[in-house]
């Protein structure tokens, strides 16, 4: 396994821009460097030998993102803050016994009993491929918001003893923890309560009721973030779903409207509170027109920062905007990583490293693979880690 430790190092210099021994790199297959796959043995593909070679691999030079921590705190967003149900009680929430309904697809049926009708959130989910497909998501009318926002609200945090060894391993770290907390931004919450194309329209035909989400979620989340800050939690805030607010889904007035007032709330909430903050925005897509809110905004780095097709900035105009006020992790694309040769991925990585900075960057595929890892995937990702050591060394 990764050396903690020395990860941790490397990953804050980073964030300070400070010279370490090499740029961080993080995995590009569905393996995590903290865990150890000959004790483990894992069945499946992953006792492939290609598969078990590269988590090796892995294992031996690839550093964990930095919101992972070897003593993370307890969790109190709730298990369904993002799947599907504005952090309702748990008592509201009953999870009906799983279908089979194919050969290798199960599906699965959760049930928000509110006091003005139940709202159902469907999908389906294939055997040996780490995703979920939405069937139904419990919001289809404006009534449908008033039953999700009838659920009474009750925040049961964990108590303060629980989070010890985060505030101990933190001390201890000092400059060089990592690990922290991960929130699903407030558009995320709008599209897993609703289908995507309906909450699109809705930001149009029924901004009352979208707003009456929005400030449900920013309520609900700035209560559970105060409680998480006067736990001592920190360092790493990331912000996960705000890709679907992105160019083209979105034009610069609806993410003035929709973004910056939820997402930048709390972020500037959690800046005021602790100075050692960082806030990371995961954000998928046309990024370049994004890059100088996210500085307003007060992030300190984002993913995975995607070249055209896919996205719409190279790295190395993308380090012209941010300056050195930001870390940029990117950007090797996933589709590069399927059909790429190992000497183009080696040629990618390089030019990534060139143009992104070493002291203010992290090597990072736009996305790891949710199923069986192909050949040409493996010995792509072979030369990526190979091409990071090389090129990324200080």
């Amino acid at each position: 396994m990764a050396e903690v430790e020395v990860s941790s190092r490397r990953l804050m210099a980073c964030y300070r821009g400070e010279k370490a021994d090499r740029i961080p790199i993080c995995s590009p297959v569905s393996w995590h460097p903290m865990r150890d796959i000959d004790r483990e043995k894992p069945g499946g593909w992953r006792a492939e030998p290609d598969f078990i070679e590269v988590a090796r691999l892995v294992q031996q030079h690839c550093d964990p993102h930095p919101l992972w921590s070897p003593a993370p705190p307890p969790r109190v967003f709730a298990p369904y803050s993002y799947q599907r149900f504005l952090e309702a009680p748990e008592e509201y929430i009953e999870q009906l016994p799983v279908e089979r309904i194919g050969a290798t697809r199960t599906r699965a049926t959760t049930v928000l009993h509110t006091p003005k009708g139940d709202l159902r959130w469907v999908y389906d989910e294939d055997a040996g491929i780490e995703t979920r497909w939405d069937i139904a998501k419990p919001i289809k009318s404006v009534e449908d918001v008033d039953r999700m926002l009838s659920v009474p609200q009750r925040f049961s945090p964990p108590g303060r003893a629980e989070f010890d060894a985060h505030r101990r391993y933190r001390s201890e770290m000092g400059c060089d923890a990592v690990g922290g907390v991960n929130i699903n931004s407030m558009v995320a919450m709008l599209c897993g309560v609703m289908d995507y194309g309906q909450m699109l329209e809705w930001l149009l035909t029924e901004p009352d009721a979208m707003k009456a989400l929005a400030e449900a979620w920013l309520a609900r989340t700035a209560e559970r973030v105060d409680y998480l800050l006067d736990q001592g939690v920190g360092p790493m805030w990331h912000f996960n779903g705000v890709e679907r607010a992105s160019p083209p889904m979105m034009g610069p007035k609806q993410w003035d409207q929709w973004v910056v007032p939820y997402d930048g709330a709390i972020m500037q909430r959690i800046k005021a509170r602790d100075r050692r903050a960082l806030i990371h925005v995961h954000c998928h897509g046309k990024v370049g027109t994004l890059l100088r809110s996210f500085l307003q905004m007060g992030v300190d780095s984002t993913d995975p920062v995607e070249p055209p097709t896919q996205g719409d900035i190279e790295f190395a105009d993308a380090r012209k905007i941010v300056g050195d006020r930001m870390v940029l992790f990117g950007n090797i694309q996933f589709a590069d990583m399927e059909h790429c040769t190992p000497d183009q991925i080696e040629d990618k990585v390089r030019c990534a490293i060139e143009q992104g900075g070493k002291r203010r960057m992290v090597l990072y595929p736009s996305a790891t693979p949710h199923e069986r890892h192909t050949p040409q995937l493996l010995a792509n990702a072979r030369r990526y880690i190979e091409a990071g050591l090389k090129y990324g060394a200080m």
